[in-house]
């Protein structure tokens, strides 16, 4: 009888939790951090889920999107390797929502909802020194597909520093991708000279010579970015080349391109790179070529022996339609072995770029590795050919790619111990870069912060115990680079929050007192 009470009490429980799930207190603060970024008024997505109104009304299709995985678009594996702004529901978000709607999806009361977000469409950098838009240009695309190159000078009469670009297609329905370099030779300046009209035809895949790639964007790509303290070289009186790629079939339709860019605000930046390092190319594809035969599948590797010490910021991995599933890691010198990426479901139409959270240090010597997956056959539902047919490396949107571009700069000792911890939204503040260690953790009260701080700030110290009670507080002016100060504090045994804000930093680190 114990047992059959026990039972019913649960049953009563789970029907009190339903009945409690409300969009102004439950649901609106997980649609507003996970979807109202597309799903909003003038937003990518195709309905708005900013108001109750509009929750109600597109609950079904929330469910089916989220249940299924599909929303929110976050491709990258968060049990392989997290990422800054990963955007993953918690189990306890989806059953809230499921809660929600099992219940009759109410209001509650509408005065205690969150407030909604506002957002800018036109950009979802901070700020922006600089912007451009290409040529309203018209596709001459019919039966192959056709690339395009624009020049575009930069004004530069120094060398810049660049650390966020953007790139925001008018018209994505007909941009495959889009590719931009920077030209500090005048090559490309005398391809447009040599050719009629806007720009030049170009053949896709390869730089004018001298040129190195900047960024790219490809469907469901934000802005790249770095963090604050490193930041690409632009040679003062360069070119941006910016290359689009028009798919077959694109004939008469426009597109014209605005490309926003943010320098850096160090005067001293550490240089870094963009790189497609793994790629399907001889010497680093482990097999002769890529090809996938018509109702076939095909696994692919491929391998980069890092030649200097650097230290890993992000990455940016590209297939086609065929592609299914790609991974990438790092075998050390040791025999460990240190995960990249893995996305387990390819999707062509969300090719996100992904910074790491805390820098990667990757050793000379170094054996960087992917594996990629494809089916070609007619159970892939994005297969473009039906029946299949054979498929190999191209440029074309019916061709297939496996490439991972790396962002990586020179190692610095304690490059590993940097934390990129973005203020509010990975899109809203993407330049806040610090660092902070306590060390020893657990300790007895006496302990070592030390702090890797882009440049100069005044910052309060804090300490919070168990509770949120502030058991002290200091003023503490922290020196660009790296920095120690130590602490002797008498604290009794228990877990702590230590709290490092100033101008530029606000971040925590938790402590063990035993």
């Amino acid at each position: 009888m114990k047992k059959i009470l026990l039972f019913c009490g649960g049953l009563f429980l789970m029907g009190s939790n339903l009945q409690a799930q409300t969009w102004s207190e439950d649901v609106a603060p997980i649609l507003f951090e996970h979807c109202a970024k597309c799903h909003h008024a003038g937003g990518i997505g195709p309905s708005s889920f900013m108001t109750y109104e509009d929750a109600y009304n597109g609950q079904s299709s929330i469910y089916t999107a989220i249940m299924s995985g599909e929303m929110p678009p976050w491709p990258a594996d968060p049990n392989y390797r997290h990422f800054v702004g990963e955007n993953v529901l918690t189990a306890v978000e989806k059953q809230t929502i499921e809660n929600w709607i099992s219940a009759g999806a109410p209001s509650g009361d509408l005065a205690l909802a969150p407030t909604a977000p506002v957002f800018n469409d036109n950009t979802q950098l901070p700020s922006i020194d600089y912007n451009f838009m290409t040529p309203n240009y018209t596709s001459p695309a019919t039966n192959s597909d056709y690339y395009r190159t624009f020049v575009v000078p930069s004004g530069l009469v120094q060398d810049g520093w660049l650390d966020a670009i953007e790139i925001i297609p008018g018209n994505d329905d007909i941009v495959h991708h889009v590719v931009i370099s920077y030209d500090p030779t005048g090559a490309g300046a005398q391809q447009d000279a040599n050719d009629p009209g806007e720009g030049f035809q170009s053949t896709g895949g390869g730089l004018v010579s001298g040129a190195k790639f900047v960024a790219a964007w490809a469907p469901g790509s934000g802005p790249l970015w770095v963090p604050n303290g490193f930041a690409q070289r632009l040679e003062a009186g360069g070119d941006f080349l910016i290359e689009f790629h028009y798919p077959a079939g694109t004939l008469g339709q426009s597109d014209q391109t605005t490309v926003n860019l943010h320098y850096s605000d160090d005067p001293t930046p550490r240089e870094v790179w963009y790189n497609p390092i793994l790629v399907h190319a001889p010497g680093v594809l482990d097999q002769n070529f890529l090809f996938i035969p018509a109702n076939q599948t095909a696994t692919f590797t491929e391998t980069y022996n890092v030649p200097y010490d650097v230290t890993l910021i992000g990455c940016f991995p590209h297939m086609h339609l065929i592609g299914r599933s790609i991974s990438s890691w790092a075998e050390l010198a040791d025999g460990s072995t240190e995960p990249l990426i893995s996305i387990p479901n390819w999707r062509f139409e969300w090719q996100l770029s992904y910074n790491y959270p805390q820098l990667i240090p990757i050793p000379q010597g170094t054996q960087l590795r992917a594996e990629a997956f494809y089916d070609n056959t007619s159970a892939n539902p994005y297969n473009p050919n039906n029946p299949p047919q054979l498929v190999i490396a191209g440029e074309e949107t019916g061709d297939e790619m496996m490439i991972v571009f790396y962002c990586y700069t020179y190692y610095v000792n304690g490059d590993e111990n940097i934390v990129v911890e973005p203020i509010v939204n990975v899109n809203e503040s993407l330049h806040s870069m610090a660092e902070s260690l306590i060390y020893p953790n657990p300790n007895a009260g006496s302990f070592t912060l030390n702090t890797f701080l882009p440049r100069f700030d005044k910052t309060n110290v804090h300490i919070f115990d168990l509770t949120g009670k502030q058991v002290y507080t200091e003023r503490v002016g922290i020196p660009g680079g790296m920095f120690s100060k130590t602490f002797d504090l008498n604290l009794p045994s228990g877990l702590y929050t230590l709290q490092v804000k100033g101008e530029q930093t606000n971040q925590s680190v938790r402590f063990v007192v035993d």
